[in-house]
């Protein structure tokens, strides 16, 4: 995300919109962890620091690195493998947080897991698992009879050909479980496919060790203006925190993030209805 303009025309951080009194009435002591990718680790230390919030820091840089570097284990998480780096986080945890938060995408299955193991409220790992995986996410939009363009699952070893007598163009090749609009390209044609697919692979292979497993997704391209939602449910009810603009088009090939603008233009009439 980058930056957002508040009602007196003054910009400032995304965070400052997210109701940074909730941490601090209800959490003295908060988990952070912070993929080493992300741009978004200052500005939730930033947040914490200004509600008066301990905040223990774990994060993933390279275990082999690490203590050379004089990294305790915590700072050498493997986020992608949260199974192995729960035992890790708990043996170096001196006190019990008052919650788990993960900063970015890569640390989402680790903190249900951690949030889970130390009785804290949170999402099931097997939800959070299924929601940022594109593929299954689709899946249970069907299958729940919710609104979702067709997609089809490309396994890695599938020949990307095989498809294109199935394919509505345009389409979209989506990595599956990467975030920031990485490994998501639009083809509007069998070339930009097939080339698209060659891309989508190779990023990744580079960033998802579970690649070989994966596949790719490919759907339909869904055109207009995009909008986001931030908000928060507690006990079944939906706390809105801001909508968001997304100003500049979105139509590809590449959907790189820019700039989110709030408060949205979008009279609130259209918006849509998110009451539970």
């Amino acid at each position: 995300m980058g930056w957002i303009e508040n009602r007196n025309g003054k910009t400032s951080s995304a965070p400052q919109s997210c109701g940074l009194q909730l941490l601090s009435g209800i959490m003295k002591r908060v988990l952070l962890l912070l993929p080493t990718t992300s741009y978004r680790n200052e500005a939730f230390i930033a947040a914490g620091k200004k509600v008066g919030v301990e905040m223990i820091t774990a994060a993933d840089y390279c275990h082999r690195l690490a203590p050379g570097w004089g990294l305790d284990p915590i700072r050498a998480v493997h986020f992608d493998r949260p199974g192995e780096a729960l035992d890790v986080v708990l043996r170096s945890l001196k006190h019990k947080p008052d919650a788990v938060l993960a900063v970015d995408d890569p640390g989402l299955e680790l903190a249900a897991l951690l949030n889970e193991r130390l009785g804290l409220a949170a999402n099931l790992p097997e939800a959070v698992r299924r929601v940022r995986d594109k593929l299954l996410f689709r899946r249970m939009q069907k299958e729940g009879g919710l609104l979702c363009p067709d997609f089809r699952h490309l396994p890695s070893d599938a020949d990307p050909a095989e498809l294109l007598s199935r394919l509505k163009w345009p389409v979209v090749v989506k990595a599956r479980r990467l975030s920031g609009s990485r490994g998501v390209i639009r083809a509007d044609n069998a070339q930009a496919y097939l080339q698209a697919v060659s891309w989508v692979k190779g990023i990744q292979n580079k960033a998802d060790r579970d690649a070989a497993d994966l596949g790719l997704v490919v759907e339909g391209f869904i055109p207009g203006r995009e909008y986001a939602l931030e908000s928060i449910l507690d006990h079944g009810k939906l706390n809105t925190l801001a909508w968001f603009d997304k100003p500049d088009p979105l139509d590809g090939p590449y959907f790189e993030e820019t700039i989110y603008v709030t408060p949205s233009r979008l009279p609130p009439q259209p918006r849509i209805e998110h009451h539970p």
